[in-house]
């Protein structure tokens, strides 16, 4: 599979809450590195708009590469 860029190449994606399952999504895109895959810095982003709130403070992400 070719690169997207850097280390980034598509997976699955997921961010998650224990405290506020509001926040819990997942995604398809690309991922990689020690980062926040980009989608889903842009649900979280979302998702802050949407509520009105910051994300909570036990809010992790994850990703597995395909």
């Amino acid at each position: 599979m070719p690169l997207l860029g850097g280390s980034f190449r598509k997976g699955s994606w997921w961010l998650e809450s224990k405290t506020d399952p509001r926040w819990n999504c997942n995604g398809h895109g690309p991922c990689g590195g020690l980062t926040v895959p980009p989608d889903a810095t842009a649900a979280m982003e979302e998702i802050k708009k949407e509520l009105g709130e910051e994300p909570p403070d036990d809010l992790e992400y994850g990703y597995i590469k395909d």
